[in-house]
């Protein structure tokens, strides 16, 4: 009986629908400012589906929209990097942006100028912005963007005026999706080993761990292991969902 429950849950999880990413689906943790190319790590929060196309910049948010990004500057004053995920992404995957699977370089969609690049963080203190957007100029086109997560490691959030200051966008929550951490120096920092072996928590469990200052460190290398991810309560309704459809067809064909 167990085994076939476990066949059937598995089925389930497979025939649930895709969906666009929301805040907190992603979190960032760890990032690197004196690299060659600097690079962050990315954990998944929730299953990712092949296709989902996310976007990185470390352009400010001055308030209403991306520091220096215009109807043709694709990249603003700073940079941005484009993920394209090649296949599905299981909650609690950690990915680096040094992955093939990372734009860093080409044209940026419906812009005359501008170009995809990695970011070039500032060892001063700089922001990483993680959203969804348009395919075409995607920095700039505010009213589509979906913004999923922020770190920040200049001690504090203002709107942006210079390539060391950046604010938080509508839909990100300070303490939880936009992180502030007091880490400007050279060199790397990532949340501790120990805290992200720790027992499995759900999302918003993991992105309150996230936010306190004293469970991240200075050091390198960045995080690649993965974590322990409890679904969303909605994400057991969809399984739940599954399986009494699948038990339905079964009664069916008895």
């Amino acid at each position: 009986m167990f085994k076939r429950l476990f066949v059937l849950a598995a089925v389930a999880a497979a025939i649930a629908p895709a969906h666009a990413l929301t805040a907190g689906d992603i979190a960032i943790i760890g990032r690197i400012n004196n690299g060659s190319p600097d690079s962050f790590a990315v954990v998944a929060l929730t299953n990712i589906a092949a296709g989902e196309v996310i976007y990185f910049t470390d352009n400010g948010w001055t308030g209403t929209g991306f520091r220096g990004a215009s109807a043709t500057d694709g990249d603003g004053n700073e940079n941005l990097t484009k993920w394209t995920v090649a296949a599905p992404v299981a909650a609690g995957t950690v990915v680096l942006s040094t992955a093939a699977s990372f734009k860093t370089s080409g044209a940026i969609a419906g812009t005359t100028s501008g170009s995809h690049a990695s970011l070039a963080l500032s060892q001063s203190g700089d922001q990483i912005y993680a959203f969804q957007g348009s395919a075409n100029n995607p920095l700039f086109n505010t009213a589509v963007q979906t913004h999923l997560y922020l770190l920040d490691d200049s001690n504090g959030f203002e709107a942006a005026s210079s390539s060391a200051t950046g604010g938080v966008p509508t839909g990100l929550t300070f303490g939880s999706t936009a992180v502030t951490l007091n880490f400007s120096s050279g060199g790397g920092i990532r949340v501790k080993s120990s805290v992200l072996a720790g027992p499995a928590m759900d999302k918003t469990q993991w992105l309150s761990t996230f936010a306190i200052a004293s469970n991240w460190e200075a050091g390198t290398p960045l995080p690649t292991a993965s974590i322990s991810v409890v679904p969303e309560p909605e994400s057991y309704a969809l399984l739940l969902a599954g399986l009494a459809g699948l038990a339905f067809v079964a009664r069916r064909r008895a």
